[in-house]
């Protein structure tokens, strides 16, 4: 499986942490500065709701390019290569390891995957 994103799946900030905290995840709000980075992989899961902004992922498996416009819930399995860009956006992030776990660097290059 690799990126996906669902349009319009965020109905509130609260709803969403709910949501992700009862998937397991750890949960935290993010504001992400304008990005524009090459593929990397990241060890852990991640899913996130997209507050403002917007963000287009490259999921460069399928070379498919999925645009993720304010109040999309966007999913990111372990180990999918992936790049993103934006102008910036804010989110409620929900990863499967607590950030202290995260490593460094925590986008991971492509080449050691």
């Amino acid at each position: 499986m690799g990126v996906s994103v669902a349009v319009d799946a965020l109905g509130s900030e609260a709803e969403a942490e709910q949501a992700l905290a009862q998937g397991g995840m750890h949960v935290m709000k993010l504001d992400v500065p304008a990005v524009e980075n090459d593929p990397h992989w990241h060890h852990f899961d991640a899913q996130f709701y997209i507050l403002s902004g917007s963000l287009q992922l490259t999921d460069v498996a399928s070379g498919r390019v999925l645009d993720a416009p304010a109040g999309s819930k966007v999913t990111v399995p372990a180990r999918t290569l992936h790049a993103e860009r934006s102008a910036g956006y804010s989110i409620v992030l929900g990863t499967s390891v607590a950030a202290e776990e995260f490593g460094d660097p925590v986008n991971r290059p492509a080449e050691t995957l």
